[in-house]
This record gives structure tokens, C-alpha cells and sequence, in this order.
């Protein structure tokens, strides 16, 4: 007998493929949230470090108090720069997840589908073994008597 061919099996590829490709872009994606998470915390730590600075021990306490508001509005800036990204980069991360989750579920219907092409094949060569068997036994009856 032949072995099991599934005709599909290029188009069970390419979503295999796909899925990883989802998969890839989910894994950049998060890494990149990460990255903003770090760099956003960062901020929020220079910010509150800010405040332990004692101005007084400076030359010019006024200037070095006008250079430490500036820091701190730039702080402020940045801060919620870096938390829009990271609102964008979360909702792009949501929307590669739903995407990832149909390329899983596209993949798993045609796994399902060779599978059961298979078993349908192997129905069908265990049911043409079986007329060969018993043809034979037939056979081998008629040759006896």
C-alpha cells in the first residue's frame, strides 16, 4: 500500500509558518514593553531622586534650584511620553496576540483535518487488508477440500 499523502500539506505549512511569524512579532513586541516598563521606571526614579538633592551646598543656590525645576519638568515630559509608547506598544501587543490566537486556531483545524484524513486512510487500508485476508483464507479453504 501507499503511505497517507495529504494533499494540504504546503497549505499546513504556510500557516505553520504564519504561526510562527505571530508568535516572533508577540515575543519583539513584549520585549519592547519591557523596555519601555525599564526606561519608565528609570524616569520615575530620577524624578523622586530629584527631591534628595540639598541646593544649599552650591555656589548659587538660585541657579542650581532653576536647573533642578527644569530637570524635573523634563523628567515630567518624558515620563508621560514614554507612557503613551507604552499604552501604543500595549495595544499593538494586544492586537498580535488576537492575531496569534486565530493563526493557532487556523493551524490546529488543519492538524485536525490531516489527522482525520489519516485515520479515515487507515480505515480504509485496514478494511482492504481485511478483504485480502479472508480472500486468502478463502483460498486456501477451497484448495483443501
Amino acid at each position: 500500500m501507499k503511505k497517507f499523502d495529504f494533499r494540504l500539506e504546503s497549505v499546513l505549512k504556510v500557516r505553520a509558518l504564519r504561526k510562527k511569524m505571530a508568535e516572533r512579532e508577540v515575543a519583539q513586541t513584549q520585549a519592547s514593553l519591557n523596555k519601555a516598563d525599564r526606561e519608565l521606571e528609570n524616569v520615575r526614579q530620577a524624578y523622586a531622586g530629584s527631591f534628595g538633592l540639598n541646593l544649599f551646598e552650591t555656589p548659587n543656590p538660585a541657579f542650581a534650584a532653576e536647573v533642578l525645576q527644569r530637570y524635573r519638568e523634563d523628567l515630567k515630559k518624558r515620563e508621560t511620553r514614554l507612557d503613551v509608547q507604552r499604552q501604543k506598544i500595549n495595544e499593538k501587543l494586544t492586537d498580535e496576540k488576537k492575531i496569534l490566537t486565530y493563526r493557532l486556531k487556523d493551524e490546529m483545524v488543519m492538524d485536525k483535518l490531516k489527522d482525520y484524513q489519516k485515520q479515515e486512510y487507515m480505515r480504509e487500508v485496514d478494511g482492504i487488508e481485511q478483504k485480502e485476508i479472508e480472500e486468502i483464507d478463502l483460498l486456501k479453504r477451497g484448495l483443501k477440500s
